[in-house]
């Protein structure tokens, strides 16, 4: 297999004969235990990041992959913010006593270079800030206070993963004569919690920007705004209470910072989606929203393009056509709509059972070890396309028979955004078309006869669909998104203005 970028190739081949098998198929590597906001944290992570060691050079920039180098990034873990954030809320597990001092030191010094002369008064706002901070948790679960993670609304706020070491951290953390130890000792690159998800999500951009510089430069100018331009006092505030913790003790930055590295993806199967989701994100993230519903929207939109990435892939690899993905916006009714979109996701199903097989008898799986790689396999890959669409209410029922795509009002709004220019608008039917070309989404008659290779529809089919589109419409309109004309026109509409024009 090719890879991207190409220089990789010699890490693929190290595991080519042994997987695991959806590594060998999706890249290096979905994994079913990242959260629907760590996909989107990791792949800003890499984004946000310095390019080089000197914690400066890259920063909000993709690499530059005409450089045949290794994709690194060096990352702020930030671990003083994340106790003043989280330490005193969460359970402590994998804490260690010298975490407990810090805590509590960290909090003085802030109440101490208060300029408040009530000591009381400025515990109360420092504890406000902490309250503050803590608003804007994504991810807090029953995790260790350094793996909980914050809604990436500024550059301090996006978080790297770590690994706790309790056992390690015991042994080598020494508070009072080496206070960088406290911060240093955790492991910073197992990816457990961030599982390089957000990293082939990144690499399908990179790929989908090659040899474009105009796309490429306005996707970095777009997200560089989302990330600094409208949360600069939280942002100024988080990074204060961490630079206040490395001034206090003579923290070096490039100590703390740790070099990570972006893996590969499959050279096929994700160009072409790649470059589908740079104008997608570059349309959405055009649209002035509200800072945290933005990130909100996004967080989902990103994880219907993982989706999408995911069905790509199957299909490049297997040498089939996109599979359709037949939506049935008409719920619990008992039709027609409903069962053709459900025989279509068993065979989406079937078709990724059929990937993960195929790679086994390349890779040489025994017949010992081929039902634990396949059933692997499945978890690492069928399941997260699974348990993620059916959070982003896009795949129903949560639980039970028929299950099959539908459409979400959050997925509405980012499919909307990303289809339609900011204060833009087009007809339904070029709508339908474009969510067909797209992302194989099939909700009117028309573009299920073009799934079917143009063949006759019945005319029960295609009132079943027409009706389907009637339910469409309804869910627009409910949203604010469609308008009509008249009785046989209506259009699709994107009521937001463009940060790009208000700026101009």
């Amino acid at each position: 297999m090719g890879t991207f970028p190409s220089w990789m190739e010699d890490d693929y081949n190290k595991i080519a004969n042994k997987g695991p098998l959806s590594t060998l198929i999706f890249g290096h590597r979905f994994k079913v235990d990242q959260t629907l906001y760590e996909y989107l944290t990791e792949f800003l992570l890499v984004f946000v990041s310095a390019k080089n060691e000197d914690l400066q050079e890259g920063k909000m920039q993709f690499h530059d992959v005409t450089i045949e180098k290794n994709l690194s990034y060096w990352v702020e873990p930030r671990m003083a913010l994340r106790r003043f954030i989280f330490y005193d809320k969460a359970k402590k597990k994998g804490a260690i006593p010298a975490d407990s001092i810090a805590y509590r030191e960290m909090v003085k010094h802030l109440v101490d270079k208060m300029d408040v002369n009530d000591k009381e008064l400025a515990k109360e706002y420092v504890e406000d800030i902490q309250d503050l901070f803590h608003g804007y948790a994504a991810v807090v679960r029953n995790r260790f206070w350094g793996a909980q993670t914050l809604l990436p609304i500024c550059p301090e706020f996006v978080l790297c993963g770590v690994d706790p070491t309790e056992k390690k951290r015991k042994k080598e953390v020494y508070w009072e004569n080496d206070p960088e130890s406290l911060d240093t000792k955790f492991d910073f690159t197992k990816h457990n919690f961030l599982s390089r998800g957000g990293e082939l999500y990144y690499l399908h951009l990179l790929q989908g920007v090659e040899g474009d510089k105009d796309r490429r430069e306005r996707l970095e100018k777009l997200l560089n705004d989302m990330l600094n331009g409208s949360c600069k006092k939280i942002s100024k505030l988080a990074r204060y209470v961490q630079d206040t913790w490395e001034e206090q003790y003579a923290l070096d930055k490039k100590v703390l910072s740790q070099r990570l590295e972006v893996a590969y993806i499959p050279a096929t199967g994700y160009k072409e989606c790649g470059s589908f989701s740079v104008d997608e994100l570059n349309s959405f993230l055009s649209c002035k929203l509200h800072p945290i519903t933005r990130v909100e929207i996004l967080a989902k939109g990103v994880m219907f393009q993982i989706m999408r990435m995911m069905s790509c892939r199957v299909a490049d690899y297997l040498a089939k056509e996109r599979p359709a993905w037949i939506v049935d916006m008409k719920g619990e009714t008992i039709d027609t709509v409903k069962k053709i979109a459900h025989e279509s996701f068993l065979n989406i199903e079937s078709d990724f059972m059929t990937a993960i097989n195929k790679m086994a008898n390349e890779a040489g799986i025994t017949e010992e070890e081929r039902m634990k790689k396949v059933r692997e396999a499945r978890i690492n890959s069928l399941d997260i396309f699974k348990s993620k669409g059916k959070e982003l209410q896009c795949i129903i029922p949560v639980s039970g028979p028929f299950e099959r795509f539908s459409l979400s009002e959050d997925a509405i709004r980012f499919l909307v955004l990303s289809l339609v220019a900011p204060g833009d608008k087009m007809t339904l039917k070029m709508f339908l078309e474009k969510l067909y070309r797209n992302y194989r989404i099939v909700i009117g008659p028309e573009e299920y006869r073009q799934s079917l290779e143009n063949i006759i529809m019945d005319s029960s089919l295609a009132n079943s669909f027409a009706e389907n589109v009637v339910a469409f419409q309804e869910f627009l309109r409910s949203t604010g998104f469609l308008k009509e004309l008249s009785d046989a026109t209506s259009i699709v509409v994107n009521p937001y203005e463009s940060i790009e024009e208000v700026e101009a």
